[in-house]
């Protein structure tokens, strides 16, 4: 992708070139993966339209925005790391210059080991040659060990990072607007009228709508036929009364250094699928951190989301199999900031130049249970 200094200012037409709100592509969905598909289709000299209800709490807003390329429980790389997360940082870097402010951090990620054993088990995999670019071998004391407890020592990961998420959001959304590309209302599947070529909604034409509407996509009677495995997520926002960290931690429970507070999370709840902040969520990140934090922690802030996680933990990407009018990007999950940018070039390629999808995204893998 090219970068954002290379690409002139008027890669969105406005709504005065269109014809009669004509654009290539409507958006349904202004979080992560509505963003980022639709600043790479700006990119293109594709013009779009990006609907969003603007709920005050979503997924994307919520999420800490934490990019670990490991997967602690096995120390194996997270999928598709080597590929994915360069494209990522540069997408961001990118955004960064578009937008004139700071929202992608390199910061290490810490493991605090739990006993003798996993500390001897993160030496062994650390030996290991397709891991020597993503953790460090290096077992570490550094930390303040009277507000924290980790007898067995911490080593890090490399290359991880965060997005400040809700942030740069808030930011893309006001470039939209600058470029007539944005609508704030609630989308209705009702008013969907399907052409021989095109797809019309309310006064809106375009060659295709995409859904990317995160877990809402089961309310979506085009796709609600995807084989979701959505899943509650809560964070707490806190402050410590001495502990002070400039890294990211992680033993049970992640520490995350955030404007002058600290992200604690997150919890997994596959039965209460709704946004709203609960006091168990709470209190099961609090004993969590009581494990490992031995200092008094207010709540400054508690929010709740929902992720649009997949029963194969594989991303959604592509066409409709009956209506070509109509596409989904959406199931980025956890590793969504990481996965966003890579996925979206992908999915440009799909719908400008029909190149054919990695058969792991594509929806066709789950056409034969519709």
């Amino acid at each position: 992708m090219d970068s954002a200094d290379n690409k002139k200012e008027g890669a969105q037409k406005t709504a005065a070139d269109n014809n009669q709100n004509r654009y290539d592509f409507i958006i349904v969905g202004q979080g992560l993966a509505g963003s980022v598909l639709a600043y790479t289709l700006m990119q293109q000299n594709q013009t779009v339209l990006v609907i969003d209800e603007e709920a005050k709490t979503s997924s994307s807003k919520v999420a800490a925005g934490l990019c670990n390329p490991v997967v602690f429980k096995r120390l194996t790389k997270s999928w598709m790391i080597d590929e994915v997360l360069p494209i990522a940082k540069s997408f961001y870097r990118d955004q960064e210059k578009l937008l004139d402010n700071q929202f992608y951090f390199d910061v290490p990620l810490y493991k605090l080991f739990v006993d003798e054993k996993e500390q001897q088990f993160w030496k062994q995999k650390s030996n290991e040659p397709h891991l020597f670019d993503w953790i460090d071998n290096k077992v570490e004391h550094s930390f303040d060990k009277k507000h924290l407890t980790y007898p067995f020592g911490a080593a890090k990961t490399l290359q991880s990072g965060f997005l400040k998420t809700a942030s740069w959001l808030e930011s893309f959304k006001e470039y939209l607007k600058k470029k007539e590309a944005y609508l704030s209302t609630k989308f209705d599947h009702n008013k969907i009228e399907l052409r021989d070529n095109s797809v019309v909604w309310n006064s809106y034409t375009a060659k295709k709508i995409i859904f990317c509407e995160g877990y809402q996509t089961t309310k979506n009677p085009y796709f609600d036929w995807l084989p979701f495995k959505i899943t509650k997520g809560e964070v707490l926002t806190v402050k410590f009364k001495n502990l002070e960290l400039k890294n990211a931690i992680n033993k049970g429970a992640f520490v995350l250094p955030y404007d002058g507070n600290y992200k604690l999370g997150a919890t997994y709840n596959w039965d209460e699928l709704d946004q709203i902040p609960t006091g168990e969520g709470k209190e099961q990140l609090l004993k969590r951190a009581a494990r490992f934090i031995n200092d008094e922690i207010e709540i400054i802030e508690h929010k709740a989301g929902v992720r649009p996680t997949v029963s194969d933990r594989r991303p959604l990407l592509g066409v409709h199999p009956e209506h070509k009018q109509l596409a989904v990007f959406n199931g980025l999950g956890t590793k969504g900031v990481m996965l966003a940018p890579y996925f979206a070039n992908k999915m440009v390629s799909l719908i400008l130049e029909n190149e054919e999808l990695p058969i792991e995204v594509n929806i066709n893998r789950f056409t034969n249970t519709k």
